[in-house]
């Protein structure tokens, strides 16, 4: 089986990337058998096995979002609906409670949650601390944000996101993960925060399903604070970085995992010095992966809206 190609998504854009991550997820909790692998050119695409065509992926994954409208990662315990996952520490116990009683009937409640938050992690008011790739603050709410995706994306919006062009046109909620999408102030000549920010709702709710594969856990610190870490991203909170690799070979969801996790590929320490460099180059050769990516995150300093730098190349495999 060649797969199916999916122009929309660059692997060089975290938000593509993650996409395609979720993609592969639902096809995985269909009862298939996919697999991912990116292409080599000037921008690197994903093509995936595991459905016939890309009309028949485009309904698979809109049946799978019609299907997380009720979820509780979505909704709470009990349908508290809160408004973004910086729970106060008993409701974040109830509802860790809560998607732990869906586990009889899958894990992606769970892998989900997880990605999303881990108990025991608590920001300055002692409240629950999400991942280091929410970006949303102030006025944006992120699961508000997110049940309108999961409301309002359809068959539509996945074939833009997935096959392209992105005409990035739509007022739905953007999760802000895309490196092309900053609106850097200094290089406007109008404050960009009053304007309307479109995107691209099929590629947000996919990327989001694509958090799974980069899960939260807390550390214990100098001093015995609890931090948290999320998977291929640097610890800080205000100046942090997310690493990604593209690989050439097809891969199942199990191993892609694996590869995600590897902290010699995406660790903080990838960076550190030339010799590194060379001698990772060659596994990844042998292992037919192509590169590893990095971008920056950045979060302003009034009310702690993040966003992606520009991605680069942090080692070169081939």
């Amino acid at each position: 089986m060649t797969g199916i190609e999916l122009p929309g998504l660059d692997g060089g854009n975290p938000l593509g990337f993650l996409a395609a991550l979720g993609t592969l997820d639902v096809l995985h909790r269909d009862g298939r058998e996919p697999t991912l692998r990116w292409t080599d050119g000037i921008v690197p695409v994903p093509v995936v096995n595991g459905a016939q065509s890309a009309a028949e992926l485009i309904a698979v994954l809109d049946a799978d979002r019609a299907r997380w409208r009720n979820s509780v990662v979505l909704t709470g315990p009990a349908g508290e609906c809160p408004d973004d996952v910086k729970p106060v520490p008993d409701l974040l116990r109830r509802w860790a409670e809560a998607v732990a009683a869906t586990i009889g009937d899958g894990r992606a409640d769970a892998d989900l949650f997880c990605a999303l938050l881990s108990e025991g992690a608590v920001d300055g008011k002692g409240n629950g601390k999400p991942t280091h790739l929410h970006f949303t603050a102030g006025n944006q709410k992120f699961l508000v944000m997110v049940r309108e995706l999961a409301d309002r994306v359809d068959a539509e919006r996945f074939q833009e996101a997935l096959l392209g062009p992105w005409l990035e046109n739509s007022p739905l909620p953007t999760l802000s993960w895309s490196s092309q999408g900053d609106r850097v102030y200094a290089l406007r000549a109008t404050n960009p925060s009053t304007e309307k920010r479109l995107g691209v709702p099929g590629a947000d709710w996919l990327a989001l399903l694509g958090l799974t594969f980069f899960p939260t856990k807390i550390v214990t610190a100098t001093g015995g604070k609890n931090v948290l870490r999320t998977s291929a991203c640097d610890r800080d909170w205000k100046r942090s970085a997310f690493r990604w690799p593209l690989w050439a070979v097809p891969l199942d969801r199990d191993t892609i995992w694996s590869l995600l996790g590897d902290r010699s590929l995406v660790g903080e320490k990838v960076a550190e010095d030339a010799q590194r460099h060379r001698n990772l180059a060659e596994t990844m050769r042998a292992c037919g992966i192509l590169r590893v990516m990095r971008a920056s995150i950045r979060r302003s300093d009034q009310g702690g809206y993040g966003s992606f730098g520009g991605a680069s190349v942090l080692i070169e495999g081939g």
